[in-house]
């Protein structure tokens, strides 16, 4: 071994002994240790059960019998657990990967560029019924997904991504996300004598085309909806991982289990599936009724964590819709978020929604991150855990980072508009327009019904000067929905920045007068009057959107139509209220 390998792997040993996986647990770092550094020395002696023993875990020679104290064998095993888990969750790989082999006790260090250690990409494809829109199949679809994102060593792609190409054979829709395997399943029911359900499951290779495993599970007599799913979701995610154990670049550790369904009763369960076929509607009727729902739901089972969690979400959603302010969409959605943690502490969603509540209506930065990072441990494929990752470094004025969490939340859900749009506004923010109009104009080319994107590419082109190809996107916004507050006041930046801002000011005033956009999102208003030259005016408006906990404060520091304040001293002091700095020069 050469003298540079030898140093890097050192550095990675002391890296993973100053890591959280490792440091609280004093036994474990003294074992690994000795295990890398006897293995350095090239000492086998050293490396055997008897002498771990007695230089590590100090057994008395005399005494010492490893046939009945399996101190080593345990702990080797543990140590294993952790590396595992350590390694499946870095973002910048290092140079040389420590490992423990079974079998040995000599470690073995491993060159990232000399094998390939990424997860197999796995589909699952929604869950065929005999009815056209089964909300149980639906969520027995989204629960098994759920149960293996929660696995580190499987890439299981995203239920919107699934949707996109179920409608193919299910080798080509693999085959079309560049899937190594693809899980399709259908749900029978046979009535009769007696009623009878039973799920048929089907593994495929898609590089092979040939069947892996074929599974038929039947319901209890007496099982409940919830119950059903939950039992099926985790024994369907163990068989997979059964079936895919080759494929995986490790040993698999199964999560502790969630509490889920557990104790919900049938009249909870129910509401709580009508409630998320509400919301996949997308749309604020779909969101307001999804609400009513979850209530309902919580009103019959106290202490169901999921459907707290799936409030706080919902709660985000209305306000997006502005169907409510977003000071009542973060104290509800917020208390939801904590309640469900109470009840739940291994619910991933909710430590998702409480970030995103740390970002959009607290701009505690910090405090978001460490929730995301709680988040990602819990389900490390959970694509909606990048995409807030980027959201936040794309905030923080970090670019770069901002675009490897989208390329992480892309791999595993490579369909789901939603991570493009993002990407885009992230190049926005950057200032890199060109970027951000490529990333638009591909959006919209493939979901021209994508308002807010159009929006977004209006904004854009009227920071590059491109006023006409600005009014054509805003024209057709407008042209659908006269009232759109948003498109309005997209229209009035683009008036002032043509240079008639007497035109500006009369639609910005006709907005006010016609809509809720001082209650429901008073930092565009900020934004309007930074570019018509009136900063007191600005000022007065972003901080009635920070008192007011509204999310589009939390863009102020890298907002480039927010650029006129940098100058002025009342924004700073604003941002300093929050921890916050701006990232952008004045314009």
């Amino acid at each position: 071994m050469s003298e540079q390998s030898g140093n890097l792997i050192r550095n990675e040993l002391d890296r993973l002994l100053a890591s959280d996986w490792l440091r609280r647990s004093p036994s474990h770092l003294r074992l690994l240790r000795y295990l890398v550094e006897r293995s350095l020395a090239n000492d086998p002696g050293a490396l055997r059960e008897m002498s771990i023993g007695i230089e590590v875990f100090h057994r008395n020679p005399s005494t010492y019998d490893p046939k009945n104290d399996p101190i080593v064998r345990v702990n080797v095993s543990r140590l294993r657990e952790r590396l595992v888990k350590h390694y499946a969750m870095f973002e910048t790989p290092p140079q040389v990967r420590i490992e423990l082999p079974k079998g040995r006790y000599a470690a073995e260090f491993v060159e990232l560029g000399a094998r390939m250690l990424a997860a197999p990409r796995f589909l699952v494809l929604p869950f065929v019924s005999e009815a056209r829109d089964d909300p149980l199949a639906t969520l027995l679809f989204e629960s098994t997904i759920g149960e293996l994102q929660s696995v580190l060593q499987v890439l299981v792609l995203g239920s919107r991504s699934a949707r996109a190409v179920a409608d193919d054979e299910p080798l080509d829709s693999a085959r079309r996300v560049n899937a190594q395997a693809v899980l399709s399943a259908r749900w029978v029911r046979v009535t009769g004598a007696r009623d009878e359900q039973h799920v048929h499951t089907m593994l495929l290779s898609a590089p092979y085309g040939h069947m892996m495993a074929s599974k038929r599970y039947a319901r209890g007599d007496d099982e409940t909806d919830a119950a059903f799913v939950e039992r099926l979701s985790r024994q369907i995610r163990d068989d997979c991982l059964h079936t895919l154990a080759d494929l995986l670049p490790g040993e698999y550790i199964l999560p502790p289990p969630r509490k889920g369904f557990t104790g919900v009763s049938r009249e909870a369960t129910d509401a709580f599936v009508q409630a998320r076929r509400a919301s996949a509607l997308g749309t604020a009727e779909g969101h307001a009724q999804s609400r009513v729902l979850l209530e309902s739901s919580i009103a019959a089972a106290p202490d169901f964590a999921m459907a707290y969690a799936s409030l706080a979400a919902t709660m985000g959603n209305l306000s997006m819709y502005e169907q409510v302010t977003p000071e009542e969409a973060w104290r509800v959605g917020s208390a939801a978020s904590q309640r469900a943690l109470e009840i739940d502490p291994l619910e991933p969603s909710a430590y998702l929604n409480l970030a995103g509540d740390k970002i959009f209506y607290e701009y505690d930065f910090p405090a978001a991150q460490a929730l995301l990072l709680t988040a990602r441990k819990l389900a490390p494929r959970q694509p909606g855990v990048h995409m807030l990752f980027g959201t936040l470094a794309a905030y923080n004025g970090a670019l770069d980072d901002a675009l490897g969490h989208f390329d992480a939340a892309q791999e595993v859900d490579p369909l789901f508009p939603a991570i493009r749009a993002n990407r885009g506004v992230a190049y926005y923010f950057a200032g890199r327009f060109d970027d951000a109009n490529r990333v638009f104009l591909e959006l919209l080319t493939e979901y021209p019904q994508r308002t807010g994107t159009r929006l977004s590419l209006a904004n854009s082109l009227t920071l590059c000067g491109a006023f006409e190809a600005a009014r054509s996107e805003l024209n057709a916004v407008i042209e659908h929905d006269p009232d759109d507050a948003s498109a309005r006041l997209a229209l009035a930046f683009l008036t002032a920045r043509e240079g008639d801002k007497r035109q500006a000011r009369k639609i910005v005033h006709s907005v006010r007068a016609s809509s809720l956009i001082e209650k429901t999102n008073p930092s565009a208003l900020a934004a309007l009057y930074a570019q018509l030259g009136e900063l007191d005016e600005a000022i007065k408006w972003l901080t009635l959107a920070a008192d007011s906990h509204e999310g589009g404060f939390a863009e102020a520091q890298i907002d480039p139509l927010l650029a006129p304040l940098v100058a002025v001293d009342a924004f700073h002091q604003l941002l300093e209220r929050f921890g916050l700095q701006s990232k952008q020069r004045p314009r």
